[in-house]
């Protein structure tokens, strides 16, 4: 069990971070990310809310004001992750899911419940199961496979659209300003 940031109004800040962003709703934003002291993933935030920034610039002037320390070799180059596709897939505008982008969302969905100390259900081994398959489906040579397109049953559906919806709730009410 991590520590209970969100109802102390501690501050967590990685121990070293990056800027990131991620395309969520319509709309960017920027976050400080990095590891916690266990080396989890996190993301720069405060009594259960995450840092938000509408720039990379802003950002890295939160950061540095702060002295939030930076990761050694971090280049500057910012990764926005693109969430959207995945949630199309949930609003029903797309028929086929997005492996790269509902694995995303299910991650970013971890690493805010982590971040925040709110609630996670990762689906249990359902959960587990679909997790593995959209791996396999982004870097299928991890499982010396060229490709790998996943073959859902019902209930896998069900419990991934539960994890990617949980996961949307979490970023939304996260990263509000």
């Amino acid at each position: 069990m991590g520590l209970d940031l969100s109802r102390r109004g501690a501050e967590l800040v990685p121990v070293e971070g990056w800027v990131t962003g991620i395309q969520f709703d319509g709309r960017l934003v920027y976050l400080w990310y990095g590891s916690d002291p266990a080396g989890q993933d996190c993301i720069a935030g405060r009594a259960g809310q995450l840092h938000t920034f509408a720039s990379e610039d802003a950002c890295r002037a939160m950061a540095s004001a702060r002295d939030w320390p930076s990761a050694d070799g971090d280049d500057g180059v910012v990764e926005v992750t693109d969430l959207e596709p995945a949630q199309d897939w949930l609003r029903g505008k797309r028929m086929a899911i997005d492996p790269q982008a509902a694995l995303d969302l299910w991650n970013w969905g971890a690493d805010v419940a982590h971040s925040t100390s709110l609630p996670w259900n990762g689906g249990g081994a359902v959960g587990a199961t679909c997790h593995d398959k959209l791996f396999a489906a982004v870097v299928p040579w991890v499982y010396k496979m060229e490709s790998y397109s996943p073959i859902w049953s019902p209930r896998q559906l069900r419990v991934l659209r539960e994890v990617l919806g949980q996961s949307v709730h979490l970023i939304r009410s996260t990263t509000r300003r």
